[in-house]
C-alpha cells in the first residue's frame, strides 16, 4: 500500500473517529446519563418523586406548603406551593410512558381555578404532547422528561448522581470504541480503492502519432569491406535524453524516472496538459514508448494526479 493512498485513508479515519468521540462525549453521553436517571425517577415511589420536584422548584421561586401532608394524599392528590406570596398547584405523574396531553392540563385549569390559585404546575418523567403544550401556555408549566432532568439533578443524592455519571461514561467508552473501529475499517478500505484505482489507470487517449526516426548515416566502404554501424544508444542514454527533452516542454516544471517503467513529470501550471508533446518525445524510443506517464499536478493545486500511457503492448 502505497503513501499516496494511506495518508489520505488514515486522515479520513481520523476525521471520522474524531467527530464521533465529539458528538459520543458532548451530546450523545448527557443523553445516556438523563435516560438513566429519568428511569431511576419512575422507579421511585411517588412520595419519592414529588419530594425530589418540589425541591427542585425552590429554585425558580416556589416555596412548599406542608410537604409530608400534601404527600400523604396519594398519587393523584394536589401539592399546594406558594410563589410571591401567591398560591400554585403542582400534579406529580409517575412513569416513562405517562402522557401529558389536553385533557391533563384541563384537569389541572379546572383545578386552579377552583381553588383560586394564580397557577399551575404538572411533573413527569414521560412525555408531553405538543397540542397540551400549546393549551398550556399561560397559567400552567409543564415539565416532562427533558425540561424536568435539569430540575431535580441537583436534588439527587451525590452517589446517585456518580453512579448515573459513571453507566454513561461506561456506555460512551464502548461506543467511541465501535465508532473508531470503524473508522478505520472505513479507511482501510478508501485506501484498497485508491491503490486499486491507480492501478487500473486507463490509458491516455488519443495516442499520438509514431514520429519517424531519422535514418543512420551510411558508413564509407572501403575495398567493398563494410565498416561496422556505430553501437546503438544505450538504455541509460536514452532514459536521460528523455528526462532532457520533456523537462523542456511548456507546462512542464521537470521530469524524473520514479521506476524503471514510470516517468514521472512534474506539471509548472495545474491547467497544463503537455500529454500529446511528452507522448511524441516517447515515441522516438521503441524500448521506453510504452512506459507509464505520472502526471503530478503543482503543490497546493486541487487537481489530481494523472496515470497514462502513450502506447500499449
Amino acid at each position: 500500500m502505497t503513501a499516496s493512498s494511506l495518508l489520505p485513508a488514515l486522515a479520513l479515519a481520523v476525521a471520522i473517529g474524531g467527530a464521533a468521540t465529539v458528538w459520543l462525549w458532548f451530546v450523545q453521553r448527557p443523553r445516556l446519563e438523563r435516560d438513566e436517571g429519568l428511569k431511576l425517577l419512575a422507579a421511585m415511589r411517588w412520595r419519592e418523586f414529588s419530594r425530589l420536584v418540589v425541591d427542585g422548584l425552590r429554585n425558580r421561586g416556589f416555596e412548599p406548603e406542608t410537604i409530608e401532608d400534601a404527600a400523604e394524599r396519594g398519587q393523584d392528590s394536589v401539592i399546594h406551593l406558594k410563589r410571591d406570596g401567591k398560591e400554585w398547584l403542582l400534579a406529580c405523574k409517575q412513569g416513562l410512558n405517562y402522557r401529558i396531553t389536553p385533557t391533563v392540563v384541563g384537569d389541572m385549569t379546572d383545578a386552579v381555578r377552583f381553588h383560586g390559585a394564580a397557577g399551575g404546575v404538572v411533573a413527569t418523567p414521560g412525555t408531553s404532547d405538543h397540542s397540551a403544550r400549546k393549551l398550556a401556555n399561560g397559567r400552567i408549566d409543564l415539565f416532562d422528561g427533558e425540561t424536568l432532568w435539569p430540575v431535580v439533578f441537583s436534588q439527587l443524592a451525590p452517589g446517585v448522581r456518580d453512579e448515573l455519571a459513571g453507566k454513561s461514561k461506561q456506555a460512551a467508552t464502548r461506543q467511541t470504541l465501535v465508532a473508531w473501529a470503524a473508522a478505520l475499517a472505513l479507511g482501510l478500505a478508501t485506501a484498497f480503492v485508491m491503490r486499486n484505482g491507480e492501478a487500473t489507470s486507463p490509458p491516455a487517449t488519443p495516442v499520438a502519432a509514431p514520429v519517424p526516426q531519422p535514418a543512420a548515416p551510411v558508413a564509407p566502404v572501403v575495398e567493398s569491406v563494410p565498416i561496422a554501424a556505430a553501437a546503438p544508444v544505450s538504455d541509460h542514454e536514452q532514459r536521460d535524453e528523455v528526462i532532457r527533452m520533456v523537462s523542456t516542454l511548456p507546462g512542464v516544471e521537470r521530469a524524473m524516472w520514479s521506476t524503471r517503467s514510470t516517468l514521472l513529470v512534474y506539471l509548472a501550471d495545474e491547467t497544463a496538459d503537455p500529454v500529446r508533446s511528452v507522448c511524441d518525445v516517447m515515441q522516438k524510443y521503441d524500448a521506453l514508448r510504452t512506459s507509464r506517464l505520472h502526471l503530478q499536478p503543482p503543490a497546493g493545486s486541487t487537481r489530481p494526479a494523472r496515470f497514462l500511457q502513450c502506447t500499449t503492448y
